[in-house]
């Protein structure tokens, strides 16, 4: 089943331009892929007209909520922040001013009530720019 912006833009923390994913293109208990629009001038972690590779690791980390959303059956943000990124491996230093969608892929590696650790790759045009894995700690819930 294929999910749009609207439904990713009420399960991830980022609102407005800084929800940076469009679709939802394939999931299930342990893996999601999205897609992304092409970097455009007005791209919000836009710098000096170039997109920095290290946006795909905020692609990821929105790919990871929306699939924490969609496991767990709920439509609103989970509380929670990008904990920690690891083994980042960056193919090129931005992303190429090329019209081609993102795609976004994230694969669940573990997770607890604590947070989560997931593995990412981030490409344009069957061209990968970045991949890793990155950690997501969950708010912890409130006492009396």
């Amino acid at each position: 089943m294929k999910f749009n912006r609207s439904f990713i833009e009420r399960v991830v923390p980022q609102a407005g331009d800084m929800c940076l994913l469009d679709s939802v293109l394939a999931w299930d208990l342990t893996s999601i892929a999205c897609t992304a629009a092409a970097p455009h001038p007005d791209h919000p972690l836009m710098r000096d007209g170039s997109l920095p590779a290290i946006a795909g690791c905020e692609c990821a980390a929105q790919a990871a909520a929306v699939h924490g959303a969609l496991v767990d059956g709920i439509d609103v943000p989970r509380e929670g922040m990008l904990a920690k990124l690891m083994d980042v491996q960056f193919e090129l230093p931005c992303f190429p001013r090329i019209a081609a969608a993102l795609h976004v892929r994230a694969e669940a590696l573990g997770r607890t009530a604590a947070g989560c650790l997931y593995a990412f790759e981030v490409a344009q045009d069957d061209l990968r720019i970045v991949r890793g894995r990155l950690m997501v700690a969950f708010a912890s819930p409130r006492t009396a």
